[in-house]
C-alpha cells in the first residue's frame, strides 16, 4: 500500500509539472489534485487549470467549487477563500460564460476571525465574478449595471472592483453611472481615482473637463488621483489640464504629482513642457524622473542630454 501523500507533496508534484510544461502530465495532475481536500491543493491544480487554458475541465472546477461551498464547515475547508478565488479565476481565464453561476458568486461572503475584528475574506471571489459578469454574453447590460450598483455598497475593495467591472463592459451605458458616482463622491480617493481613469478609458475628450475639475479638489488624494488618470489619459486636452492645474498651485507636493502625471502621457506637449522645465531649471531632479517613461524614443533622449549639458557647462 503506497504511504499517504503530504500536502507539501501533492504542491511539490504540481509546482513540477508546471516547469516541466507537459500538457498531459499538466492534465493528470490537474484533474487528480483538484478533487482534493486541502484547499491549498485544489487552489493550485486550478491555477494550473487556467495557466495553460485547459478547456474542458469546467465541470471539475465547478464541483470543486461546490464542495466547498456546501462543507458543514466552509472557513475549514477553505480558509481565507484560497481554493475558491483561484476556480472563480481559473474560470474567467477559460471565458467560462455561466451568468447564473457568478451571479450567485459576486454575493459570497466568508467571514473568518481575525484581530481586531472579523474579515471578510472573499473579496477576491466577488471581483472575480465581477469581471466574469461584465464579459458575459448571457446578460442584458441593464443587468450588469443592476447587480454592479448593489456591489457599490460593500467594502471599499468591492467599491473599487464595481467601478473597474462598470467600465469593463466597455458599453456607453456604463459612462452615467460611472459619472454618478464619482459626482456622488467616496470616502476613499482610490474609488475616485478609479471612476477617473474608467470614464477617460470610455469616453476620453467628453469626460476631461469633469475629472480635471478635481484638481483643486480639497483632499489632496482626490487631486493625486485625478492627475495620475489624466496623465494615463495621454490625450493633449488631459496634458493641458495638467499644466494649467501646476501653474495654479503653490502645493510642492502637488506640483511633484502633477510633474509626474504630465510625464505619464508621453504626448509631444507633454514632452514640450516637461523640456521647458528642465530649460528653466525647476526642480531638475522631478522633471527629470518625469520625463523618464518619453526617454524611450531616442530623439528625447537627445533632448535631454542637450538641455543637461548647457547646465552642466
Amino acid at each position: 500500500m503506497r504511504p499517504r501523500q503530504s500536502i507539501d507533496e501533492k504542491l511539490r508534484v504540481l509546482r513540477e509539472v508546471r516547469t516541466e510544461g507537459d500538457l498531459a502530465k499538466i492534465l493528470e495532475a490537474a484533474i487528480k489534485y483538484l478533487s482534493d481536500k486541502t484547499n491549498l491543493v485544489i487552489a493550485e491544480a486550478a491555477k494550473l487549470i487556467g495557466e495553460f487554458e485547459l478547456t474542458g475541465l469546467e465541470p471539475e472546477l465547478l464541483a470543486a467549487w461546490n464542495r466547498l461551498i456546501d462543507h458543514s464547515d466552509p472557513v475549514k475547508a477553505d480558509k481565507g477563500c484560497t481554493a475558491k478565488t483561484a476556480i472563480i479565476e481559473a474560470l474567467g481565464n477559460l471565458n467560462h460564460d455561466d451568468s447564473e453561476f457568478y451571479l450567485t458568486a459576486i454575493q459570497y461572503r466568508q467571514i473568518e476571525p481575525g484581530w481586531p475584528d472579523a474579515e471578510d475574506t472573499a473579496e477576491n471571489v466577488r471581483a472575480g465574478s465581477a469581471f466574469a459578469i461584465a464579459r458575459s454574453q448571457q446578460l442584458r447590460i441593464v443587468d450588469k449595471l443592476t447587480t454592479f450598483v448593489d456591489y457599490l455598497q460593500g467594502s471599499r475593495a468591492d467599491r473599487i472592483n464595481a467601478v473597474k467591472a462598470i467600465a469593463d463592459t466597455r458599453h456607453e451605458s456604463a459612462i452615467p453611472l460611472l459619472r454618478l458616482k464619482l459626482l456622488s463622491g467616496d470616502p476613499e480617493a482610490e474609488v475616485m481615482g478609479t471612476c477617473m481613469s474608467g470614464l477617460l478609458d470610455l469616453a476620453a475628450q467628453n469626460s476631461i473637463p469633469l475629472v480635471a475639475e478635481f484638481l483643486t479638489n480639497p483632499t489632496e488624494n482626490v487631486v493625486y488621483e485625478a492627475a495620475a488618470a489624466l496623465g494615463v489619459c495621454g490625450k493633449p486636452a488631459a496634458v493641458e489640464a495638467l499644466i494649467n492645474a501646476l501653474k495654479r498651485t503653490g502645493n510642492k507636493d502637488q506640483q511633484r504629482s502633477l510633474l509626474i502625471s504630465i510625464g505619464l502621457s508621453r504626448d509631444p506637449s507633454a514632452i514640450n513642457f516637461l523640456i521647458s522645465q528642465l530649460e528653466a531649471r525647476r526642480d531638475i531632479e522631478t522633471v527629470l524622473e518625469a520625463l523618464k517613461p518619453s526617454c524611450v524614443y531616442e530623439e528625447t533622449q537627445r533632448r535631454v542630454r542637450e538641455v543637461m549639458q548647457k547646465l552642466e557647462g
